[in-house]
């Protein structure tokens, strides 16, 4: 039985999911978030494509740049490159939970804006169709 439980947790630890969220280099990964018609497009090792659709199902393409940081477990955006002060989100990489930052009386702070569950990593060479495909299906 302990034989079983090792083997298995070895290969959890070594499998391809938990290889990639060890990694900081997301070139060519999109994080998708269907419900909510948005996701990310990992386009170079440091530029992502942020794809957002408003509350009128209005969808627009943005790009900023992001950096990993392996040791908290965060993806943070950037509008300039790496300047803390220009976050724009940040994405938790465990629970795929999207945060976004935004300036407020007590200063510089995140608000829980896709608690977990909402967004997964997936295979697609375009995700702006499938986020379309998906708003003409709602």
């Amino acid at each position: 039985m302990h034989k079983v439980l090792l083997i298995f947790i070895i290969t959890y630890f070594f499998s391809l999911p938990a290889l990639t969220l060890t990694k900081k280099d997301f070139t060519d990964k999109q994080l998708l978030c269907p419900k909510l018609l948005w996701g990310v497009e990992f386009i170079s090792s440091n530029r992502v494509k942020v794809i957002e659709t408003d509350l009128n199902k209005k969808t627009s393409i943005n790009e900023y740049f992001y950096d990993t940081d392996l040791d908290l477990s965060f993806i943070n955006i950037f509008q300039n490159e790496n300047n803390i002060g220009d976050r724009v989100y940040s994405i938790e990489l465990n629970t795929l939970r999207v945060d976004v930052w935004a300036m407020t009386g007590g200063g510089f702070t995140t608000r829980e804006m896709f608690p977990m569950g909402l967004c997964k990593f997936v295979e697609n060479e375009d995700i702006f169709s499938q986020i379309k495909n998906l708003k003409s299906n709602q």
